[in-house]
């Protein structure tokens, strides 16, 4: 009998078109990241077949994302076994640096800025593209800024785009507060802030319910198998709103800003649905030395910490 959380899962994977590579792309950054990055090919469709993904949509989608860079392949046998490549790695790193905070970042009011005058039209294309994706908005034709954080080492990521000759790196301060009306029009309009908000209007819509529904449900009620699709999908959907989000300050953002909603929410769903979850995942798939590994501690370190380490 149908369920009203398999009615949620079949809402939530008809209420957007859903990508196979970018679906396969969560469950990886999700569930295998800090568990080895590997996993046979048949239990990949072993997990995705009971939410609608064929075979061949799974086939087809890991081939693709090997072409692409993101996987390695080894065949062993008649069996083809993938995981997470170096490049993936680095990729997997940096988003999950995003996915998985717990608050917005603490600022000191200083500004990184970087100056791509020196660069050609084509490089400066590229650049734009790299910066934007890692937090940066444009201010001017050839000005990229974002706000300082502690965490952000710009002379290594110069280094890692191959533009720490081309590009001349700036730190700001912000000391005129008058016009500060007119620089939170500009950070507005440079990081599309307004679209960003509605993207996680949308996800606050569809997985509030859910939310609501798991308060309901005991233990017993909700399925192991529930479980994890009901985070890869949360996490899926999550997962491009807030890579699209620069993670401004609160200073720097319009208020009553649902980017924190749409985060508690996920926390809130993640860690209520996440142990069984895990333990679905150990269960059903296989590498190339047999049972997939144990989280690592930093698969414990998501959200600010907040969830439990399995017993073995």
């Amino acid at each position: 009998m149908e369920t009203k959380l398999d009615q949620f899962i079949q809402h939530a994977l008809t209420s957007q078109p859903i990508s196979g590579t970018s679906l396969i792309i969560s469950l990886y950054g999700d569930a295998l990241h800090h568990r080895g990055g590997e996993i046979w090919l048949g239990s990949l469709t072993q997990l995705l077949e009971p939410m609608g993904f064929t075979d061949r949509f799974v086939r087809t989608s890991v081939f693709r994302l090997q072409k692409e860079g993101w996987l390695d392949a080894e065949k062993i046998g008649r069996r083809s076994y993938y995981r997470i490549s170096e490049r993936g790695q680095n990729q997997f790193r940096h988003a999950e640096s995003k996915i998985y905070q717990s608050e917005q970042p603490n600022w000191d009011g200083k500004w990184d800025l970087l100056l791509l005058e020196a660069a050609d039209k084509d490089e400066k294309a590229r650049l734009k593209k790299e910066l934007s994706w890692l937090g940066f908005g444009q201010f001017s034709t050839s000005l990229m800024a974002a706000p300082s954080s502690a965490q952000s080492d710009i002379p290594s990521l110069l280094s890692e785009l191959n533009a720490s000759e081309e590009v001349i790196y700036f730190r700001a301060d912000y000391p005129y507060t008058r016009s500060e009306k007119n620089l939170k029009n500009l950070v507005s309009d440079s990081w599309s802030l307004q679209e960003v908000a509605e993207h996680y209007h949308q996800f606050i819509v569809l997985f509030r319910p859910l939310a609501l529904l798991l308060k309901e449900l005991s233990d017993e009620q909700i399925s192991p198998e529930q479980c994890f699709q009901l985070r890869l999908l949360l996490i899926h959907f999550y997962r491009r709103v807030i890579l699209k989000d620069p993670l401004l300050p609160d200073e720097l953002l319009p208020a009553q800003w649902e980017g924190q909603i749409a985060r508690n929410l996920c926390i809130n769903i993640y860690q209520r649905i996440e142990l069984a979850a895990t333990r679905y995942v150990s269960e059903i798939c296989e590498t190339t030395v047999g049972e997939l590994p144990q989280p690592t501690t930093l698969y414990f370190r998501r959200f600010g910490g907040i969830l439990k380490e399995i017993a073995a």
